[in-house]
């Protein structure tokens, strides 16, 4: 929020951890770890596009 404050137009980066704490929130306690290793496939590609085709293919699970 400090950031916010002073920067008001700034846009915040947050780490691959962070981002991947935050989306399994939102997943159950049976599917963390399925999810989590999709995720990873994701970040892990080693091109935007293989990223892309594995985001599509988290998608349609």
């Amino acid at each position: 929020e400090a950031i916010e404050t002073v920067f008001p137009h700034v846009q915040v980066q947050l780490c691959i951890v962070h981002m991947v704490r935050y989306s399994l929130r939102y997943v159950s306690w049976k599917q963390r770890k399925e999810v989590a290793a999709d995720l990873k496939t994701i970040y892990q590609a080693p091109t935007a596009e293989q990223a892309e085709m594995c985001l599509k293919d988290f998608e349609e699970k």
